[in-house]
């Protein structure tokens, strides 16, 4: 059964936002400023760690969204998906009408789900159990 791209990002997305959360509240990480995250550095380990899915999360964006035709769309992605910005305020920040923010998130999520897929970060039980 093939899982369509919107699905597989909706969800990567969904595990991305509780990364964040964990490394912003738990452990006083602010994924902002990594200079607070001296005492956390990378050691090995066989498991991905979450920081590392969010940066995998980040560059599968990057890496969907490249070029000048998406630009408009990666500031969007940065500033809603990445930075988690409240959407009234991203919307107005954008100068998007409710429609305009339907059609670019549908596309957002469309070309970043397809990027996931193919980087195998789906289903992301596999991608950590498989060490990313």
């Amino acid at each position: 059964m093939r899982v369509k791209p919107e699905l597989a990002f909706d969800i990567c997305w969904e595990v991305y936002r509780s990364a964040r959360e964990v490394l912003e509240a738990k452990r006083g990480i602010s994924s902002r400023n990594w200079k607070d995250s001296d005492k956390y550095l990378w050691r090995p380990d066989i498991r991905p760690r979450i920081n590392e899915w969010m940066a995998d999360f980040t560059l599968a964006g990057q890496a969907a969204l490249d070029g000048p035709e998406w630009a408009s769309r990666m500031v969007m992605f940065r500033l809603y998906y990445l930075g988690l910005a409240p959407y009234d305020r991203a919307r107005h920040f954008l100068g998007l009408s409710e429609h305009g923010w339907v059609n670019w998130s549908e596309e957002i999520r469309r070309r970043c789900g397809k990027e996931l897929l193919n980087r195998s970060m789906f289903p992301p039980r596999k991608y950590f159990r498989n060490g990313g």
